[in-house]
C-alpha cells in the first residue's frame, strides 16, 4: 500500500559511519564502502549481516546496479543459452541491455560474426535504446515490428513489460524453444494467443526471479555465488554508463 512517508526502493550504497558495539569488526568498518537491500535514503540503520562490502575498484554510481546486474545474470542463467543457439531479447530498458551485455560475454563474436549461429537479436521501440544495445553487442537491433523476419529463434527472453512483446516471443520462437519471461505484469490479465500452433510446438514458457536460486542450480550455486559473479559483472560492465540523467534532492 502506497502512503505517506513511503520508504522506497531496495539499492542503498553508502558509506559505514557508526557501528554498534556489538557488531563484529566494527571498527574496521569505519568508512567502507557498502551495498544494502534499503530504501532510498540518506541514512539508514542495518544490522551488520545486511551489508555487502562494495570490492575494490568499484564506485558507489556502478554498485548501486547491483541489483538489476543480478537480475539480468538470473535471467540469462534460466535461459541456459547453449553455444551456436540464436536469442531474442525484448526489451532494452535496463535489464534488458544488461542482459545483452552479459549475453554478448559469452558469445563467441567471431562465429557470429560469419555464420548464422550465436546471434543476440534485440528489440525494442525507441532508437537510442536500439543505437545502445547494438553498442553493448547486439548482432542485430530492430523495432518489434522486424520480429517475425529476424526469427525463429532458439530462446527468446522478454524483459519488456508488454504483453505484445512477450505473445511476440512466443509466436517467433522456434517449435522446442525456451520463452524466459523476466517482466513482472503485477494484477494486470495478460491475454495470450495460444492455439493450435502454440498446443502443438513443445515451447517451453519459464518465468525467472532473482529472488532464489533455481533448484536445478543449487547443487553449484548459492546466493553467494552469484553475489561474487555479479559484482565481477558490474566491475566489468561498469554499468553507471547507462546514466541518462541526473536529479539533485
Amino acid at each position: 500500500k502506497m502512503q505517506y512517508p513511503l520508504a522506497y526502493g531496495y539499492s542503498l550504497v553508502g558509506r559505514v559511519v557508526a557501528c554498534g558495539v556489538n557488531v563484529k569488526d566494527g571498527d574496521s568498518l569505519i568508512g567502507k564502502l557498502v551495498f544494502t537491500f534499503s530504501p532510498h535514503c540518506t541514512r539508514v540503520t542495518v544490522n551488520g549481516d545486511a551489508i555487502q562490502l562494495v570490492p575494490d575498484g568499484i564506485d558507489a554510481e556502478d554498485a548501486v546496479f547491483m541489483p538489476s546486474v543480478e537480475t539480468a545474470l538470473s535471467l540469462v542463467h534460466d535461459a541456459h543459452v547453449r553455444i551456436g543457439e540464436n536469442v531474442a531479447v525484448y526489451g532494452q530498458g535496463l535489464i534488458g541491455l544488461l542482459v545483452t551485455s552479459i549475453m554478448a560475454l559469452q558469445t563467441p563474436s567471431l562465429i557470429a560474426s560469419r555464420s548464422p549461429f550465436c546471434s543476440i537479436t534485440t528489440f525494442d521501440t525507441f532508437d537510442d535504446r536500439l543505437r545502445i544495445s547494438s553498442s553493448l553487442g547486439a548482432t542485430s537491433a530492430l523495432k518489434p515490428i522486424s520480429a517475425s523476419k529476424a526469427g525463429p529463434f532458439d530462446v527468446s527472453i522478454e524483459a519488456s513489460g508488454s504483453p505484445r512483446a512477450l505473445q511476440s516471443a512466443i509466436d517467433n520462437t522456434s517449435n522446442n524453444g525456451r520463452i524466459i519471461v523476466g517482466s513482472w505484469y503485477g494484477n494486470s490479465n495478460v491475454s495470450l494467443k495460444l492455439g493450435i500452433d502454440f498446443h502443438r510446438s513443445h515451447k517451453t514458457i519459464q518465468t525467472s526471479q532473482v529472488s532464489t536460486i533455481p533448484p536445478a542450480m543449487t547443487g553449484l550455486w548459492s546466493k553467494e555465488r552469484r553475489f561474487s559473479l555479479t559484482w565481477a559483472l558490474v566491475k566489468s560492465l561498469k554499468p553507471s554508463r547507462l546514466i541518462t540523467k541526473r536529479l539533485t534532492l
